[in-house]
């Protein structure tokens, strides 16, 4: 009887193909601020939940977004606010976890700048990545935070990526650029043309900074109700993925390495230190009201949302594992 059993096992173990692994498109911007996204692929995780990851790189937020709502990745790693812009234009989203639990978004200015603080940079030609994109709404809150209207006290352009914004201060287009890392490294380290003005993550610039936004892996609705189980299983490689970066930062600076080959190990070895105790799931009722709070200040939204209209809150048991 026994071994009529192990047969048995074993013929079902040949019959039975191991279970294929399921493809999953995830875009974001190319900033050291996803490389936890990365990771997960890299690191196996995304593996081990029978997930391969398919990485589709965009400018800005708001492109992050479009293509999310038309269906063209599942997956959007962009800024905390974007489900409530969206909810506003009647469509559904949810933030699943931070990646980051902090504003990772810095000011860098030319390097002979000789303004010292936010009024002092009255009259210069600033950049962003993109029109609504989370740097251009931190940088007009920024300026206006210190008694000055943006596009008419200071000119506020959008430029692109961090390799566009490089340029661009190179060329004099522009007078400091509000954006993720790497960029701020490449200008100011690599090819030492600017120096870091304000760093949220340094506790550096108003409070408000440091929180009115966060990074975050987000779904549309119509993803998460057809997909509940995928949506799990790539919330859970990037949970474990974050602890390992937090207690192994090694692992992702040779992650870092790989996507950005160009840049120093030196300076990517810095960023993730710098943002390495971020690397924390939760996102907290407390911060989704600031963040909230903020977008209705700055007019971008005019609901005070729920918390589990913006946030997937049946995932919130996998944040703790």
């Amino acid at each position: 009887m026994i071994v009529a059993i192990g047969l048995l096992a074993a013929l079902l173990a040949i019959a039975l193909p191991a279970q294929a692994q399921q493809t999953v498109r995830i875009g974001s911007t190319p900033a050291i601020t996803f490389v936890v996204l990365y990771a997960a692929e890299h690191l196996g995780y995304f593996k081990a939940e029978g997930i391969t990851a398919q990485f589709s790189d965009f400018e800005g937020g708001a492109e992050v977004t479009t293509a999310m709502v038309g269906g063209s990745i599942d997956f959007a790693g962009t800024y905390v606010e974007r489900p409530m812009i969206l909810a506003e234009k009647g469509f559904a989203a949810k933030n699943l976890l931070a990646i980051l639990n902090r504003n990772p978004i810095f000011l860098v200015v030319r390097k002979n700048l000789p303004a010292t603080d936010v009024k002092g940079l009255k009259g210069l030609k600033l950049g962003m990545t993109r029109a609504g994109s989370a740097t251009d709404l931190a940088l007009r809150a920024l300026l206006r935070d210190a008694g000055l209207e943006p596009d008419r006290d200071v000119a506020v352009i959008a430029v692109g990526s961090s390799a566009s914004a490089a340029a661009a201060l190179r060329a004099g287009q522009i007078d400091g650029f509000m954006g993720g890392e790497p960029g701020g490294a490449v200008i100011v380290h690599q090819l030492k043309i600017g120096r870091y003005f304000i760093e949220p993550l340094r506790d550096q610039g108003p409070k408000f900074l440091q929180y009115m936004t966060f990074p975050t892996l987000q779904a549309s609705d119509r993803y998460i109700q057809a997909n509940p189980q995928i949506v799990e299983r790539v919330v859970r490689a990037v949970v474990k993925t974050q602890k390992r970066l937090r207690e192994d930062p090694e692992a992702g600076v040779r992650v870092a390495q790989k996507i950005f080959p160009t840049l120093d190990v030196e300076l990517i070895r810095g960023i993730i230190a710098l943002q390495r105790a971020s690397y924390l799931p939760a996102i907290t009722e407390e911060a989704m009201r600031t963040v909230n709070q903020f977008q209705k200040q700055a007019g971008v939204v005019k609901t005070d949302f729920p918390y589990d209209k913006v946030v997937a809150v049946q995932l919130k048991p996998l944040w703790d594992q």
